[in-house]
């Protein structure tokens, strides 16, 4: 049997290029080295054979429209299968909305999407935008997200459009269901949770924890931003490695 090497980033029609960019980078500098990244389609995802050497599924930020058109049916069948079976998913912003029971984005707004989604790792609904309105021809919704850790500790991360989490089970049937909040907002409404999904393990993340200031100096309305992300680079990257060692593709947060 072969041990799973690939970390599978979905690539295809909703995904936000740079959203793919910055979780590219950020798995090669905080996975372990032997892992593979390579983009994965929505016809690679239905066809199945990528799980045999799979060690984590991204499901990065975007529109997540786009994502149920070609994923619903089977592709979302063996999405569920593998982390049922023992496999590890990350939902980012787009992707963590994809992944909870029902989307609720931009209610009665010009940008409303609202309805059930079939992954269902999260029972209950993903909310948003949380922080900020949010418009796809302009970056006026971006900016440093301040959120605090279930250890306690804080840090600063990218924020354009993610929401916060509503659970639909009572805390203890969350406990037995185990579902955990990893990370907070400001104002104490979950931003990252964690789900242990029969033998798998999802997270979905409301914020970009990927993003890196650096990548942001140089671009046009992002320099403060990039330094006020910069800031809280070494928390940042500590959230990064807990996340990716709850997701098995770390040996050590």
């Amino acid at each position: 049997m072969n041990h799973p090497q690939t970390l599978y980033i979905y690539d295809d029609e909703g995904v936000s290029a740079e959203s793919y960019r910055q979780t590219v980078r950020a798995l090669r500098t905080h996975s372990s080295a032997h892992y593979l990244i390579r983009p994965i389609d929505a016809n690679e995802v239905q066809q199945g054979k990528w799980m045999k050497n799979a060690a984590l599924f991204v499901m990065p930020g975007g529109a997540d429209l786009p994502y149920a058109a070609k994923l619903n049916g089977l592709g979302n069948e063996i999405l569920v299968h593998y982390v049922r079976q023992g496999g590890s998913f990350l939902g980012i912003c787009a992707g963590a909305y994809y992944g909870a029971s029902y989307v609720e984005f931009d209610k009665q707004g010009k940008l409303e999407v609202i309805g059930s989604r079939e992954l269902q790792f999260f029972k209950g609904k993903a909310i948003g935008p949380h922080l900020a309105p949010y418009a796809y021809e302009h970056n006026k919704g971006c900016r440093v997200a301040l959120i605090k850790t279930h250890a306690g500790w804080n840090t600063g991360v990218y924020y354009h459009g993610g929401g916060t989490f509503e659970s639909e089970a009572s805390e203890s049937e969350a406990t037995a269901n185990h579902t955990s909040v990893l990370a907070y907002y400001h104002d104490g409404l979950p931003c990252i949770v964690h789900v242990q999904h029969a033998k798998g393990h999802v997270i979905l993340s409301g914020v970009h924890f990927e993003y890196a200031p650096e990548t942001l100096a140089h671009r046009e309305g992002f320099t403060s931003i990039a330094s006020e992300l910069a800031r809280y680079t070494p928390s940042r990257t500590r959230l990064t490695r807990m996340l990716l060692h709850r997701l098995g593709v770390m040996q050590r947060p």
